[in-house]
């Protein structure tokens, strides 16, 4: 693990997913970890900046599907894995890759010739940075780099006063479902953070996250110690909100925020109670955006239901390197014609958005 020194002199202030104390969290509790197929490699360049990577033996926990490349190499005998993957494990976000205190495109790309080189002299097939931010585009085409184009949906605050402000923007029908949505008058729910968040409330989250893993049928990535850890060392940027019924907490849903966006992690209920996800997922998100006066609620990967609920879509970014030569052209051909879809989706969904 590099030092929390050489990290925090390097990182940006804001995104929380890039604190030291995030990634430390997930390496401690072994979350991250060689058994779990997240080893980290980290590059620097004399002190100035950093780089994280991770060696991967799977594809899980990443959110940009790469399975059909697998499948394609497995068909040939080709190794797909390992490969290089450049992200924060388990977290659909757009962050910066180069942690630099000041972004600078010279001082990035330096960066990224170290760790292609790393790259180009080790057994990997490929080599993926997930969720770019739009100034690192640029920095990846110069360095022959395939663009990819993903999407998500966001709601941004048009500096709404409050929740009924919003509504006032939307089609009368659709403001009516949602404060339909909204009227649960059955429950009382509650938001922690900062000095009211308690290590029970961290037991209790990381609970109601199993119960959505069961009910999935999905993977936990995450243990109890990662939710402790988090709990304990960033409560300044956790957002905690917990629903009860005649005095029993039913269900808890996680956000974690800086002082621009909110961002919707986990969730999950021990009973079902109609519309409770909505509820607890993104109109507490909204109304917690509004209040605290922040532009942007990333409520997490996918979930076309957001749209109705005044997400938009909007595209993410993500770059990759192939080495194999034939699998290059092949993957560049499909990401082309991917970006088709992307930008036919987004236009088509756009106007199914709840706005007058």
């Amino acid at each position: 693990m590099i030092s929390k020194k050489l990290w925090d002199k390097n990182r940006p202030q804001q995104n929380p997913f890039l604190h030291y104390e995030f990634l430390n969290a997930q390496i401690q509790s072994g979350s991250v970890s060689k058994d779990t197929g997240w080893v980290p490699e980290f590059i620097s360049a004399d002190n100035e900046g950093v780089l994280l990577t991770f060696i991967k033996n799977h594809s899980y926990g990443e959110y940009i599907f790469d399975w059909g490349w697998a499948e394609a190499y497995q068909k040939y005998g080709i190794s797909y894995y390992p490969k290089l993957t450049s992200m924060t494990p388990f977290t659909p976000v757009s962050t910066q890759h180069f942690l630099l205190k000041e972004f600078n495109a010279q001082k990035a790309t330096e960066l990224l010739i170290k760790h292609d080189e790393f790259f180009l002299n080790g057994e990997f097939s490929s080599a993926h940075f997930l969720f770019l931010t739009e100034e690192e585009i640029s920095i990846f085409k110069s360095q022959d780099y395939m663009i990819r184009e993903s999407m998500q949906y966001h709601f941004f605050n048009k500096d709404y006063k409050n929740f009924e402000d919003f509504l006032s923007l939307l089609k009368t029908k659709k403001a009516k479902n949602i404060r339909h949505e909204r009227s649960l008058p059955q429950l009382n729910i509650k938001k922690y953070t900062g000095i009211e968040l308690t290590l029970e409330h961290a037991e209790r989250m990381y609970q109601f996250y199993i119960s959505t893993i069961v009910n999935k049928n999905s993977y936990d990535y995450l243990n109890k110690e990662f939710f402790l850890l988090i709990f304990k060392n960033m409560k300044e940027n956790i957002l905690y909100v917990e629903a009860s019924e005649n005095d029993a907490i039913i269900a808890g849903s996680l956000f974690f925020y800086d002082n621009e966006k909110l961002y919707g992690r986990y969730w999950g209920s021990t009973t079902f109670v109609e519309n409770l996800h909505f509820e607890l997922c993104y109109y507490q998100g909204i109304d917690f955006c509004i209040e605290k006066k922040l532009s942007v609620f990333e409520a997490g990967a996918q979930g076309e239901h957001k749209i109705a609920r005044g997400f938009r879509p909007v595209r993410t970014y993500s770059a990759h390197k192939i080495k194999h030569p034939g699998f290059k052209t092949a993957i560049n051909d499909f990401i082309e014609t991917e970006k088709k879809h992307i930008a036919h989706s987004i236009a088509q969904l756009s106007e199914y958005l709840p706005f007058k």
